[in-house]
Parts: C-alpha cells; sequence; structure tokens
C-alpha cells in the first residue's frame, strides 16, 4: 500500500505542536507532539497506518532535532 501525505505545522507553544497532514485524496486530519511527554497523538481518533507514518516522521525529526519541523512529508 502506498502511502503520501503532506505535513504542516499549524500551531505552537511552550508545551505542544499541533500539526496537519492531507492524504492524497485532500482528506485531512490532525495530530498532536506533546513537547514534555515526546508523545503524538492522533485529535480525530483514526490511527491507521498513514496516521502511524505521520506520527513517527513527526516524532523522529523532533527527538533528532529537538525542533518542531513547519513541514514534511511521508512517501512510501
Amino acid at each position: 500500500m502506498a502511502l503520501y501525505a503532506r505535513i504542516e505545522k499549524i500551531e505552537e507553544d511552550e508545551r505542544k505542536v499541533r500539526y496537519r497532514y492531507t492524504d492524497m485524496s485532500g482528506g485531512e486530519r490532525t495530530l498532536l507532539l506533546d513537547k514534555e511527554s515526546e508523545t503524538v497523538s492522533s485529535e480525530g481518533g483514526v490511527e491507521d497506518m498513514l496516521y502511524r507514518a505521520v506520527a513517527r516522521k513527526v516524532a523522529v525529526a523532533w527527538v533528532r532535532d529537538g525542533i518542531a519541523p513547519e513541514k514534511l512529508l511521508v512517501q512510501s
């Protein structure tokens, strides 16, 4: 199964970062990165393969760089 998502930071404060991601069909979802606990959660409750790929991409960037990137891309 091919995965594709454009990920964009839409809000950030000292404790959390909110991201919007768009899939191939144009559907939008959001997820939340909690900086303090270093966890990522789905705001819509959908935790499918695409969500897991997006969450992993955001988490890896956060842990590796210590900053919340403005934009990311998932392609497989």
